[in-house]
């Protein structure tokens, strides 16, 4: 009986230390579209007929977006980021963790053990050479980095294969109590079985999910990111320096304040938004002695519009050895282009180096690309969730969360762009009531508009985002905040980037009083904007109409009395899921409605009505 106790504390401990805002690990935004789209032009086969690489055989994923280089890999299963790493070797990884291909978890992993999740694995090699050539395989990985760390039942392992022999466990690293910084492995390869033309190596990962005591949470895990791999002859055990010189981070939003802002609120108030500076950071992997003159250079070009770009090509400076340099540069450029809805820009920053035929295979860290959008909302995130954000435990159910933007000029509001993370079993889809608040001072004041019925849903858009509307636009001039009211105890488990920071615009109301955010990153929430705030039944300033509903509590019979017609009414439960809808009418019937708590709303053509509460007690 003590033991049992004893569990049951430990338990109730952990959801208590939970039970307002809180970071999770969570699944990937980015590959549910993309993985559409690339299944309808290349193979998920995991065997093919291909033409054999020669070497040297060297890959730092600096030429991959999102898979991995199909002249180099076999599958798809390694996400290619710059996110989850922290001070990668060069810029680009590949991430092995707990989700597939389509960015969804492996449902099959446990949670108390481990399982193989993620595959990276290399195109046959031509590896038939002399032992006394000296071959060796050399890489970098990061456990965990801004993911998360893999615990001590989970490992990333490296096999060898040739075609007369199966798949054969090389190394492997465990971890548990790990270190966070990119580790250099270097793999000597003698046995004759492996120096043969056929030769292939894959890295895989062993993978668990959180327990179940908290489902909304049980989202991807276990992070491992491998950078820099190079087999090649005439090395040794000392060849331990790459000599390069690569680029490791992009720059980042040229807009003061925000990643992203409406197109035609830009062209309104551009001189109050532009960074006087742009910056990424550059590393030199030379050992001692190599001091490294480097040209730095940026180009930016219109790519919707005809307006002519900027360049910047004139820009020296030596790097010492194993040093890293962040190149700052104030710049005197305004995004300009006759593009009339949208426009979008390309910032190519690169360095000079490379240029000969000996080092040819590094050339793509030379240079990085970020693409500066404007369209119809406004924007704190990068696109990349790290984390998922949500409030959560015991006594959360109706608590708020609320997130202010403050809009460049007077327009439209129509929705919001959400990222929902994908969660086992959906156990993060729960009913949600999607506000609009007004400001209070600096915090969020009094609901401008509320849809019921609402719940996360999994978007299979390019960066997981989902459109929510809130039926009918209102007319926003001044601070305002969007989120929504949760009303169970689980988190929504929204997604949450951590290479941005704007929780100083974030809010959470759990015990009553707002109070602001204390997690560092940006909520990938994006408000939406119209073009035009003149629509039909858009007045410039929304009046939301009372209604009266009596008795309340009610019994069997509930009674409304609207100022004006309206088409239906519907009734909510206290999750926010739809339980009665009627006609047009003055009684209705509730008898079949459960004792307990329920909102009702009207819907008109012409008019907009706030929510009423009803009671229903017999």
């Amino acid at each position: 009986m003590k033991r049992i106790v004893l569990v049951i504390f430990i338990v109730s401990s952990i959801l208590n230390l939970y039970s307002q805002e809180v970071l999770v690990n969570i699944g990937n935004p980015v590959l549910q579209k993309y993985s559409q789209e690339y299944l309808e032009r290349h193979s998920f086969k995991t065997t093919m007929e291909v033409d054999t690489l020669e070497l040297p055989f060297f890959d730092d994923f600096a030429n991959s977006f999102v898979y991995p280089d199909s002249t180099k890999w076999l599958d798809k299963f390694a996400f290619i980021n710059n996110d989850y790493a922290i001070d990668p070797i060069s810029y680009g990884v590949a991430s092995l963790d707990a989700i597939n291909q389509f960015g969804e978890v492996y449902s099959y992993l446990p949670s108390i053990s481990s399982a193989i999740a993620d595959y990276l694995t290399s195109l046959p090699i031509n590896l038939n050479v002399d032992i006394a050539d000296s071959v060796y395989m050399s890489f970098y990985f990061q456990a965990g980095g801004v993911g998360n760390d893999p615990e001590l039942r989970d490992s990333l392992v490296l096999e060898f294969k040739s075609p007369e022999t199966d798949w054969e466990s090389i190394w492997r690293a465990e971890g548990g109590n790990i270190d966070s910084s990119f580790t250099l492995v270097m793999i000597p390869i003698v046995e004759e079985q492996w120096l043969t033309k056929g030769f292939q190596f894959r890295f895989l990962n062993y993978a668990s999910i959180s327990t179940n005591y908290e489902p909304s949470w049980r989202s991807n895990t276990d992070h491992w990111s491998i950078d820099y791999i190079k087999i090649d002859t005439a090395r040794s055990y000392a060849d331990t320096l790459a000599k390069d010189v690569a680029i490791i981070s992009n720059s980042k939003s040229l807009i003061a304040g925000f990643e992203s802002v409406p197109w035609n609120h830009y062209k309104e108030a551009v001189l109050d938004l532009m960074a006087d500076t742009i910056r990424y950071l550059y590393k030199s992997s030379y050992g001692p002695g190599d001091t490294i003159n480097i040209n730095r250079q940026y180009h930016i070009t219109d790519m919707y519009g005809t307006n002519s770009g900027y360049l910047w090509d004139d820009d020296s400076e030596n790097i010492l050895p194993l040093e890293t340099m962040e190149f700052a540069r104030k710049m005197n450029y305004t995004f300009n282009s006759d593009s009339e809805d949208s426009a979008r820009f390309m910032v190519k920053s690169y360095i000079k180096t490379d240029l000969t035929a000996d080092r040819y295979i590094y050339r793509w860290n030379d240079t990085v690309r970020y693409y500066q959008n404007f369209a119809n909302y406004y924007a704190y995130d990068d696109g990349t969730a790290e984390k998922g954000y949500g409030i959560t435990g015991q006594n959360t159910a109706y608590s708020s969360l609320a997130y202010q933007f403050i809009p460049l000029v007077a327009d439209s509001l129509y929705g919001a762009y959400i990222y929902f993370n994908q969660v086992v079993d959906e156990a993060n889809r729960k009913y949600f009531f999607f506000t609009v608040w007004d400001d209070n001072d600096g915090i969020p004041g009094d609901t401008l508009i509320q849809v019921v019925g609402v719940k996360p849903s999994y978007s299979d858009q390019v960066n997981g985002f989902l459109y929510y509307s809130l039926e009918t636009a209102i007319y926003i001039d001044t601070t305002f905040y969007i989120g929504w009211t949760k009303t169970t105890d689980d988190m929504l488990n929204c997604g949450f980037d951590l290479n941005r920071k704007a929780n100083q615009h974030l809010f959470f109301n759990v015990t009553g009083q707002w109070q602001p955010s204390q997690m560092e990153g940006a909520l990938m929430i994006r408000p939406v904007f119209g073009k035009n705030p003149d629509v039909s039944f858009i007045s410039p300033v929304i009046q939301f109409l009372d209604f009266d509903i009596y008795p309340n509590p009610a019994n069997d019979i509930l009674h409304i009395s609207a100022m004006t017609e309206f088409s239906f009414a519907d009734i909510f439960d206290a999750t926010g899921k739809l339980v009665l809808t009627v006609s047009s009418c003055s009684e209705i019937d509730i008898s079949g409605l459960q004792n307990g708590m329920y909102f009702v709303k009207l819907r008109s053509d012409l008019d907009i009505y706030t929510t009423q509460k009803l009671i229903i007690a017999r």
